[in-house]
């Protein structure tokens, strides 16, 4: 199967977030050590985010969302999130 971005399928892909955890600073040393993520939006984002999943939801089987906790926005301090789909080949 190969993975196709949401853009292709006509709904908005640059998708941000208010924070996303585990924070930069934190005292995870380990991945294995993460028992969770955690992401915080605001009422528009959420929005954003649960149409682009609706969207992805009905060209997919498999939904991957990714959060770069480590990618802050110097100009709103905001996070990126991404919507992919995987597709049969």
């Amino acid at each position: 199967m190969s993975r196709k971005s949401v853009k292709q399928i006509k709904s908005k892909t640059n998708l941000r977030s208010e924070k996303i955890y585990p924070r930069e600073n934190s005292k995870i040393k380990m991945i294995s050590d993460l028992k969770a993520i955690g992401i915080t939006l605001n009422k528009e984002q959420a929005i954003e985010l649960a149409t682009s999943i609706l969207v992805a939801s009905q060209a997919s089987d498999v939904i991957d969302i990714a959060g770069y906790r480590l990618k802050r926005r110097q100009s709103d301090g905001t996070y990126p999130l991404t919507v992919t789909i995987y597709e049969k080949d």
